[in-house]
């Protein structure tokens, strides 16, 4: 278990963690010198059967920054307060912050007894139920203590032993992820990272990454509360000894984690929580310093409602970060208003996507309402009954592991249609929304071969991929069928104009052959001329009574899918000049055909050579 420290500077957080594990955190010759924390400090001790680990963190408002690169959601809270100033603003302003940012469990030691009289301290005691009475500290222990001369240390350290013997935690369905906040170097050991597991878990041997770069590392050792350790979880503090790294390749505000979910966003979706006391409304484009576990950066608050934010209320909004950051759905933020400085508030990111189009727009805001409070669950479930959803980019923005995101499709009850995920309401429905756009189009198109793609999906207002995916179902049970790029019912057949059909019936014995001319050498035999006769074959073509293999080249639907059995009949990978000895073309064409192959997908080049990986009813879509 790790516990956090908090309050106002000179309250005697330092002491605090000296009196509980004998340990000084302020390491730093400065710290030394002023009697001031700056940066984190660190102890560890053991007590009872528990490991518990102390971050002390500075007081001082000018290090809020520092203080916040503290405090993880897992850990348990230990503010202090002492006696003789009592509840003071960074007391407040820490005890925001930790709620801000989710923690669920802590004490409150009221500290420097031995300085102040019982009816003060009874006093300063009522202070902290008021501060703490809408916190999750308000069923808290008080513990008085004095660090001078040792009350209530012991009190204090057995309600620790006891929060720590019950501490648990869950790393199985999120993949490792590791805020850190120091780096340095051992001789002999190379380069070391230090940080609070933030969810997931690791061993030595991962492979592993930093997340804005994607650069690998390996786990080569590690430390879990200053103690060797295989693995480590969701929760324990971390000192991850890794290779693949120089030491300037790391920093505080870093991101350590595993390969599959590092990158970072520029944009964010949040659910903003405006401090009650913050002294005004927030308006849109506010500008604002961010803090996300023990990143730091910059950026404004863009407003989704044209009215401003009121202290006390939340509302969802984006966040336009100047630069980019490491971040998934669920964590936690804290925002500074940089005019004031002081605490504005808090967000849990609800979205990452970054919204293409207006960030107004009705069908965003739906997509942000269906999010807004959402489990991991809800949220698969809403966003796969709007579109198709791309499983990698939510198992990712989610931050689950691959074993975890095959559970929850499976627990939904949704379907899995190659790399995307589908609601089977949303799938059924978009199938007869096509059925139907094909009836009214060959109803009113009788002369068209059927519908591209794209066109089908602008007319059902719908996405290319949700649109793909239904016609890809239809086409294999046989209501639909694919021809020329383009989209028809089983039972459709175009109607094709007089003029076209009495041209089909001069070309057909042209191209009945098996190398056909081209269009050049078919325009001086029908002495047509050759811009028409490029039309009018693109025209049959879209009918599907021909295939169009390259621009001056037109083959007979017969006599290509005979070309396709010829590639089947050569070896598993088979050269141009293979495929031409076979086929008896001329290399010329027989490059065109192989060309037409692979756009097609019933072939792949590799080289000089090309294997077969597809269907030969390909050729002729």
């Amino acid at each position: 278990m790790i516990v956090t420290l908090a309050g106002h500077v000179d309250h005697g957080k330092t002491a605090v963690v000296r009196a509980l594990t004998g340990v000084d955190t302020d390491r730093l010759a400065e710290e030394r010198r002023r009697g001031l924390t700056i940066d984190l400090g660190f102890a560890y001790a053991d007590i009872g059967g528990a490991r518990i680990g102390f971050v002390d963190v500075p007081g001082h408002r000018r290090f809020i920054h520092n203080m916040v690169a503290g405090v993880a959601r897992n850990q348990y809270a230990l503010l202090v307060v002492a006696a003789d100033d009592g509840v003071m603003p960074q007391t407040v302003e820490h005890l925001q912050i930790l709620k801000l940012l989710g923690l669920r469990q802590g004490i409150v030691a009221l500290n420097k007894i031995d300085r102040s009289e019982p009816d003060r301290v009874s006093a300063v005691r009522r202070d902290i139920q008021g501060l703490t009475s809408d916190s999750f500290l308000r069923h808290a222990e008080v513990v008085e203590v004095s660090c001078t001369d040792g009350r209530g240390i012991d009190t204090l350290r057995a309600h620790l032993q006891q929060a720590g013997e019950a501490y648990a935690t869950t790393v199985e369905d999120r993949a490792f992820r590791l805020a850190v906040d120091r780096v340095f170097a051992l001789r002999g050991v190379g380069v070391v990272a230090t940080g609070t597991v933030v969810s997931g878990a690791t061993r030595t041997d991962d492979r592993l990454a930093i997340a804005a770069t994607g650069q690998p590392l390996r786990v080569r050792g590690l430390f879990v509360q200053d103690t060797p350790a295989e693995r480590a979880v969701e929760g324990d503090r971390v000192a991850l000894n890794v290779t693949g790294a120089r030491l300037d390749d790391l920093a505080r505000g870093d991101w350590i984690v595993a390969e599959s979910t590092a990158g970072t966003f520029g944009h964010t979706t949040v659910e903003l929580e405006v401090l009650g006391d913050f002294p005004r409304a927030v308006r849109h484009w506010a500008p604002v310093h961010i803090y996300a576990a023990t990143s730091h950066s910059q950026g404004r608050i863009r407003l989704l409602d044209a009215s401003p934010i009121e202290p006390g209320a939340n509302a969802a909004a984006d966040i336009i970060l100047n630069e980019p950051a490491h971040m998934k759905v669920g964590d936690r933020l804290i925002l500074r208003d940089q005019d004031l400085d002081r605490t504005l508030g808090g967000g849990t990111v609800i979205d990452v996507e970054t919204p293409h189009g207006r960030r107004r727009a009705p069908d965003r805001l739906d997509r942000i309402a269906a999010l807004r409070g959402a489990s991991t669950d809800d949220a698969l479930t809403a966003l796969a009954h709007r579109d198709a959803v791309e499983a990698d980019t939510f198992r990712n923005n989610w931050n689950l592991t691959a074993n975890a995101m095959r559970e929850l499709v499976q627990r939904s009850g949704l379907i899995e249609h190659g790399d995307h995920i589908v609601h089977p309401e949303l799938a059924n429905a978009t199938e007869r929304a096509v059925v139907d756009a094909l009836a009214k189009h060959h109803e009113t198109e009788r002369e068209s071969g059927g519908m591209p793609l794209e066109s089908l999906a602008n007319e059902l207002g719908a996405s290319t991929t949700i649109t793909r995916i239904a016609i890809e179902s239809l086409t294999e049970s046989g209501e639909v069928r694919a021809q020329s790029g383009s989209y028809a019912l089983a039972e459709h057949s175009a109607e094709i104009p007089q003029a076209l059909a009495t041209l089909f019936d001069r070309i057909e014995p042209l191209l009945d052959s098996e190398q056909p001319p081209s269009l050049g050498d078919v325009a001086k035999q029908l002495r047509t001329p050759l811009p028409a006769l490029e039309r009018d074959m693109r025209a049959l073509a879209a009918i599907g009574l021909c295939q169009r293999v390259s621009p001056n080249r037109y083959f007979l639907n017969a006599r290509l899918r005979a070309m396709a059995d010829v590639a089947l009949g050569l070896q598993e990978n088979f050269t141009v000049r293979q495929f031409r000895d076979a086929s008896g073309m001329g290399r010329n064409v027989v490059i065109e055909v192989l060309e037409h192959f692979d756009r097609k997908g019933f072939t792949y080049r590799e080289g000089d050579a090309r294997r077969i990986v597809g269907d030969p009813g390909q050729v002729l879509d």
